[in-house]
């Protein structure tokens, strides 16, 4: 008997648009079919939304495979994803966006690179095509955020805020470990993993079609600046 890896795909839930369920539905059979030789779960986590999910009842009760879980108060991407690799074992881990924005066959991809390679860390790096569809303030704050990566830290890992990662139980340690709630938390994350001597590998991804950007207030823009400062006076440059 052959066993077969535990896979968790961890995907935070915070106010979807409309019609996030087609796609989503969609994803979840495929995912399904291009790794079924692993012990599939899809852990999603609603981060505390205030817009109405209505047809969350009938999509957990039509995919074994997924488990939901629910707060009330919205603290933040980081924690979100640190509540779902926290919630069960597995032997890998990937989290993604709720709208699959890089499409699904890429999780299996990042999967088997993890399990092939030995790698603590699978990094998804984003190619210029993709910021330019952005929205203008997320724009700005990815430029920003790329260039201080590169004059402030050091970084070699330029792009830390892809929103696709997948993690060895090594590295779900030190993502276990990080206090930043919001979508600096990668920041940390990375930050931490590199000072401990965790290895890891980049995988280019590329945006699918028909994807649905949300901007990001001024107010926003500041305060995950002023995140990254105080990640960066913590840990050191």
């Amino acid at each position: 008997m052959n066993v077969r890896d535990k896979l968790n795909i961890i995907i935070p839930l915070y106010n979807p648009h409309a019609t996030w369920e087609n796609y989503f539905i969609d994803s979840l059979i495929g995912l399904k079919k291009e790794l079924n030789e692993t012990e599939l779960t899809v852990i999603l986590v609603n981060d505390g939304s205030t817009t109405q999910l209505s047809n969350i009842n009938e999509i957990i009760d039509r995919f074994e495979y997924l488990k939901y879980y629910s707060y009330p108060i919205n603290m933040g991407k980081g924690y979100a994803i640190r509540y779902g690799v926290n919630v069960s074992d597995a032997d890998f881990y990937v989290y993604t966006d709720i709208d699959f924005p890089f499409g699904y066959q890429i999780l299996s991809q990042t999967y088997r690179i993890l399990k092939s390679s030995q790698t603590n860390i699978v990094i998804g790096t984003r190619d210029a095509s993709f910021f330019r569809l952005l929205p203008i303030n997320r724009r700005i704050y990815s430029f920003v955020l790329k260039k201080l990566n590169f004059f402030v830290t050091g970084f070699k890992i330029i792009d830390t805020q892809a929103g696709l990662k997948g993690l060895d139980n090594k590295a779900r340690k030190v993502l276990a470990e990080t206090k930043t709630n919001t979508f600096l938390f990668e920041l940390e994350f990375l930050k931490k993993s590199l000072k401990q001597g965790l290895t890891y590998k980049m995988i280019n991804i590329e945006c699918r079609t028909g994807l649905h950007f949300t901007n990001f207030s001024v107010r926003i823009l500041i305060k995950e600046i002023m995140n990254f400062f105080k990640i960066l006076f913590r840990f050191g440059a």
